[in-house]
């Protein structure tokens, strides 16, 4: 696929014992600063909180799939499977289709790399921000203290996807982070999208 290459602490489901991890607050405070302000983390908790400040959020327990989206959204999906569909999925398909219909307005994304992965290719068409360097993810100790933990990386790297009107905007601030690039070419294959109906379903 060919892509234009642009010039110029969040709760996440991992395979691992402890599935909570957390967004490094710097990362946080890039996508504030493209958004202006996080209304809604729709997958989170209390304690990843202290560090997004969403106006709003939604725990594990609420489900956020089956939840209202509206404004600008902070999102860091949680992984596995549900239902034996792939989790990741279905949480970056409700957030297009919400973004689409016009719920959501800005949106930043925090995923893994699997660039081979159907759900990745759902994200080319909006700026992606590929870091160039491990972010190191915080995560609950034996004593439950959250600590930084240089072992909690993703085995692909991260990246950061951005859906909204200020591109550019998010191309001068995630620059610092990596290099930022957008499919240029029409896909052979189009990946469909689901309702939101069948989203939440």
């Amino acid at each position: 696929m060919m892509v234009a290459l642009a010039k110029p602490n969040n709760l996440i489901a991992m395979p691992t014992k402890s599935n909570e991890w957390y967004t490094p607050s710097k990362y946080i405070e890039a996508a504030r600063l493209v958004m202006g302000d996080i209304g809604l983390d729709p997958a989170s908790c209390k304690e990843a909180n202290l560090v997004v400040k969403a106006t709003h959020y939604y725990t594990q327990t609420q489900d956020g799939l089956i939840q209202p989206w509206n404004g600008n959204l902070w999102l860091n999906p949680p992984y596995g499977k549900t239902n034996n569909k792939s989790t990741i999925e279905l949480w970056i398909k409700k957030l297009i289709v919400e973004y689409r219909i016009g719920n959501v307005k800005q949106a930043v994304l925090l995923t893994t790399c699997d660039s081979d992965n159907q759900w990745f290719q759902l994200l080319w068409d909006y700026p992606i921000c590929f870091t160039n360097h491990n972010v190191h993810f915080f995560k609950p100790d034996v004593n439950g203290k959250i600590r930084k933990d240089s072992r909690s990386t993703q085995m692909f790297g991260t990246v950061f996807t951005y859906l909204g009107p200020n591109e550019q905007k998010f191309i001068e601030t995630f620059s610092q982070f990596g290099r930022i690039a957008k499919a240029i070419d029409t896909p052979r294959h189009q990946v469909s999208l689901p309702t939101l109906w069948e989203v939440t379903a």
